[in-house]
């Protein structure tokens, strides 16, 4: 055990010493950080924009207020529904309401002139219309052709749509009142055949006994699958991230000569051992750091926010829940040694990084296969061919983890599990076997071929 530590410490001190490691640590929270902000900036900072109207009456201007006022009052009752949820005060929803009123975009103002040519000194800036805001250009003007058969949009902007495409909405909605109208039928004769249609509620079967079939679908059931789906998740971008690390460390000490070195004073299998440890705490100093993240900006916001702390408790509790964390751990540590004893196996074969970079290609396709995989079964977990998948080895791992929230067969569960562990212990087997011949030997990526035969005990045929 002293000479896998040793190994451990060794390699593991020699990754986290390099700046590369504390950049990638802090890379991801980082950019979390610089995306939300960028994303609230953005929506925030977003300029006020004056839009004109040009048509004889303004049956259109005002469908298209009314678009803007439409929306404004769905998001409020939305912020208010949510504030309910959440349980923020009243007074406090009414502030946050208020706020998000006023952060409306496009406003619009009287038409300067009637004319395309006429308006292009406001749409190119050379002159200003007053509006809510102040002076501004004119960002876009509506005209109505002559025959009244189309609103035209004129923008100097074309990649700014939302205006185009709140007016396209307004013009459906004022065809469809019209064509009620003149059938006779009020303007909201569509929302009360809607308001009048049958609700369907989802409910989930959780008893047998009568009067005790269930119960309304909430978040608490659903926390189940989110948290399998993010652990599934968290194993596929561990593998991913361990093989720069496995397939240039072992390059380096390859074609450096170290592995001589090393071998005089411990044995093979103390070696990999102490290899796979170090890259395992590497990734898992990483994966740990992120989550410590993600912890503690949960624990921030349910202090600041009324009603968050509920929100969070049924992923807690489905975290915490031995049914889907035993299951998961498992499949974690063999998954892990899986992939990490075949990648190291593959790395050992390599003398340069261009060979490297010829297993790269087919590592990536290796590795989004299970991703693929990972898609499928959190849309439909009960398919049969997510079933199927879940019994090939390098699934299994991904999908066991998927599938635990929808309380499978318990034999299909220890049946995989120990399918896992034999195959992880032949893969093992195989790969040190490769390692020995690649760090020691010297051998190459194009004998691999005929250890596999050595290894099973397929001799080769005489020339």
């Amino acid at each position: 055990m002293r000479n896998i530590y040793l190994i451990f410490r060794r390699d593991y001190l020699g990754y986290v010493k390099a700046w590369g490691f504390w950049l990638s640590l802090a890379a991801v929270p980082i950019f979390l950080i610089i995306g939300a902000s960028f994303g609230y900036f953005a929506a925030t900072a977003s300029p006020v924009r004056y839009f004109a109207v040009v048509e004889p009456t303004r049956v259109y201007a005002e469908a298209i207020e009314g678009e803007f006022q439409r929306r404004s009052s769905e998001a409020a009752e939305e912020a208010r529904a949510l504030a309910e949820q959440m349980n923020i005060p009243l007074a406090q929803a009414e502030d946050q309401l208020g706020e998000a009123a006023s952060g409306r975009k496009f406003y619009e103002v009287p038409a300067p002139a009637q004319t395309l040519e006429e308006l292009r000194p406001w749409l190119t800036g050379e002159r200003l219309v007053e509006g809510p805001e102040g002076a501004k250009p004119l960002f876009a003007v509506f005209i109505l052709s002559g025959d009244g058969s189309q609103l035209e949009y004129w923008s100097g902007d074309v990649n700014v749509d939302t205006l185009r495409r709140t007016a396209e909405i307004a013009m459906r909605d004022l065809s469809r009142t019209e064509a009620l109208a003149a059938s006779g039928l009020g303007a909201d004769f569509l929302k009360m055949a809607d308001d009048a249609a049958v609700k369907v509620s989802a409910f989930r079967l959780t008893a047998t006994q009568a009067g005790e079939s269930g119960a309304e679908v909430t978040m608490a059931d659903r926390a189940p699958a989110l948290v399998s789906a993010a652990l599934a998740y968290f194993l596929w971008l561990m593998i991913f991230s361990i093989i720069q690390y496995l397939l240039m460390g072992t390059i380096e000490e390859r074609s450096n000569k170290i592995f001589d070195t090393l071998l005089t004073s411990v044995q093979l299998p103390q070696l990999l051992a102490g290899k796979m440890l170090a890259v395992f705490a590497v990734t898992s100093t990483m994966m740990l750091s992120w989550s410590l993240f993600g912890i503690i900006g949960s624990a921030v916001s349910a202090s600041q926010v009324p009603g968050m702390g509920d929100m969070i408790a049924p992923f807690i509790t489905a975290a915490t829940d031995p049914m889907l964390i035993v299951p998961g751990l498992v499949s974690f540590v063999l998954g892990y040694i899986l992939y990490g004893a075949l990648f190291m196996a593959l790395g050992s074969l390599c003398d340069t990084i261009q060979e490297a970079q010829t297993l790269l290609s087919p590592m990536m396709i290796l590795l989004m296969l299970p991703m693929f995989a990972i898609f499928v079964a959190f849309q439909d977990p009960g398919s049969p061919i997510v079933d199927i998948a879940s019994w090939f080895p390098l699934f299994t791992p991904f999908l066991l983890i998927l599938r635990m929230p929808h309380d499978p067969p318990m034999w299909e569960v220890l049946a995989q599990m120990a399918m896992m562990l034999v195959v992880t212990f032949l893969v093992v087997w195989g790969a040190t076997k490769v390692y020995r011949a690649g760090a020691v030997h010297g051998a190459g990526i194009g004998e691999l071929g005929g250890m596999l035969k050595r290894a099973v005990g397929i001799k080769a045929k005489a020339g």
